[in-house]
């Protein structure tokens, strides 16, 4: 048997890179903490009973981001990078993208990153639902999918990756094709504990499987469902101490799900 054998021609291999290039690493910092899910647990039970919808762990962290972006609007901001031109942003409404599987063959190195528009506006029910027709690439999401595709597929590498930054230069088409200032994205379904990711949005969120481990409480060892929660953020819109105030207030968010969320 051959040692290898090439693979056919794949033009998300070829165009996606594009956008990788834009993480820049050298501007991103990551912190993580360890989060008690303990209220999301029964909250979650209480809201399935009551609505007959169980709310997903990423629509509480979504909605928990979009709340905390509203208390601190310092973290809801993007960059305009012109080669002579150099602004912050200020974004006015809350736009949330959520990064989903898409289950094609041929797919593998594309992820769809569909935006929750007004998320802060949602409730957890409105939010799971929005989110359910997000992964099936339904109403909206659909269409800037098939736009992604037939941008991929249908135009040269080179162009289609050049195109795909113009949302970098214009804040408006930022807004309409990537949304705000934040990425959630989780691979906590295949039992990951943890994801640092580097992703091309000023902030992005990830989380891990929500399981039980020992934590320590009021100086006794106890079990309790957790999570570790991570967040990389852009060091050039905000300084450690107000990224972490963020951070931290994202967390009490979530472990106060039961009356903050």
């Amino acid at each position: 048997m051959d040692e290898y054998s090439l693979l056919p021609r794949n033009r998300f291999f070829e165009v996606i890179g594009g956008m990788n290039v834009e993480n820049r690493g050298d501007n991103k910092v990551a912190m993580l903490s360890q989060i008690d899910m303990s209220q999301c647990v029964r909250l979650r039970s209480a809201i399935g009973v009551e609505h007959g919808v169980k709310p997903s762990y990423t629509a509480l962290v979504t909605r928990a981001v979009a709340l905390t972006l509203k208390q601190l609007p310092y973290a809801n901001r993007m960059t305009v990078e012109w080669p002579f031109f150099r602004r912050i942003v200020q974004l006015n409404n809350i736009h949330i993208t959520v990064a989903v599987e898409r289950d094609e063959p041929g797919t593998e190195q594309a992820v769809y990153a569909g935006t929750v528009r007004n998320t802060d506006t949602l409730d957890l029910v409105a939010l799971t639902n929005e989110l359910q027709r997000l992964a099936k690439a339904q109403g909206p999401h659909g269409e800037r999918w098939s736009l992604l595709k037939k941008i991929v597929h249908g135009v040269p590498a080179p162009l289609a990756r050049t195109i795909l930054k113009f949302p970098r230069v214009l804040p408006s088409l930022w807004i309409e094709h990537r949304g705000g200032a934040v990425m959630v994205s989780s691979p906590a379904k295949y039992g990951v504990d943890m994801l640092v990711g580097n992703w091309p949005w000023p902030i992005g969120i990830s989380f891990g499987l929500v399981k039980d481990r020992p934590v320590a409480i009021d100086g006794k060892v106890e079990i309790r469902p957790t999570m570790t929660l991570i967040m990389s953020f852009d060091r050039r819109l905000m300084g450690g101490a107000p990224a972490a105030r963020f951070f931290r207030t994202i967390a009490d968010t979530i472990e106060n799900a039961e009356t903050t969320l």
